[in-house]
């Protein structure tokens, strides 16, 4: 942290939420500039294709990039597209766009730089799974993104469901982003239980049998969660309650249903030892 930050000079107790001061947007723009777009260098480590491509996928007006002169007319205007003044979101889309272009080992180097930057300037999101998503906590960071990573597909694919709808900034869908949270935790749960056509409450009565033991307190815990989305008014039922779910809720299932997923997965694994 530098001086001004560090005596209080410059206010930096404020989460950068649906909001992004100047200083974020440069730094995001100067990564990306200084690590792929050398204007001197007529082929880049990004294609002059791709780089046309993304401009074009932001809306953002190009010159056909085939000398150094165009090739930096173009770096100009995206940086001023960029930093201009434009929504704060569409940073974000810019990012998420970058990271399709990049293969997996330098995409990983990427997002941890950028991550790295968010955290940096107290920014309220993260990437995760290559979509910039609102996660404060660095622990809830790590606990999603090892979610949407396990040797389950259909857990996995849940959760990154529940993740691409969350971090939709335009038109997020909480209440379907809850669904997919508890859907993962369902899925994981007939899988242990080897059973598809049960529901989480019968599975969640089986599961000792596998050798699981859960603690009344965590077991409890998963009921109340399937009770959220299953009773009467709960959100699978598109109860009156639910119709438009905050983003708190979304966010809390998300984070919880990744956790339990994480949880009972380790659980499991010991057991079958």
């Amino acid at each position: 942290m530098n001086f001004s930050k560090r005596n209080g000079y410059i206010n930096n107790h404020r989460i950068q939420i649906e909001c992004m001061d100047n200083i974020l947007r440069n730094r995001l723009w100067t990564a990306f500039y200084s690590k792929q777009y050398d204007p001197y260098d007529v082929v880049s480590d990004i294609t002059l294709t791709n780089i046309e491509n993304m401009m074009n996928k932001l809306g953002v007006v190009y010159q056909y990039p085939r000398n150094i002169i165009a090739k930096q007319k173009n770096a100009e205007t995206l940086q001023k597209y960029l930093l201009d003044g434009n929504k704060w979101y569409i940073i974000y889309d810019f990012v998420e766009k970058y990271l399709e272009l990049l293969d997996i080992e330098e995409r990983q180097d990427v997002v941890a730089e950028y991550n790295k930057i968010l955290e940096e300037e107290v920014s309220g999101y993260r990437i995760i799974n290559g979509l910039v998503a609102p996660i404060v906590s660095e622990n809830e960071l790590q606990s999603i993104t090892e979610a949407t990573q396990t040797p389950h597909d259909a857990v996995s694919t849940h959760i990154n469901k529940a993740l691409s709808l969350f971090a939709n900034r335009k038109m997020p869908d909480y209440e379907n982003s809850i669904k997919e949270s508890i859907s993962a935790v369902e899925a994981l749960c007939k899988i242990i239980v080897d059973d598809e056509k049960d529901s989480l409450g019968k599975a969640l009565k089986k599961i000792e049998s596998k050798g699981i033991l859960l603690h009344t307190a965590f077991k409890n815990a998963l009921d109340s969660l399937y009770g959220y989305t299953s009773d009467e008014e709960g959100i699978r039922h598109a109860g009156v309650n639910f119709k438009n779910a905050p983003a708190e809720d979304a966010r809390f299932m998300l984070v919880t249903c990744s956790a339990f997923v994480n949880y009972l997965i380790e659980k499991w694994e010991k057991a079958r030892k």
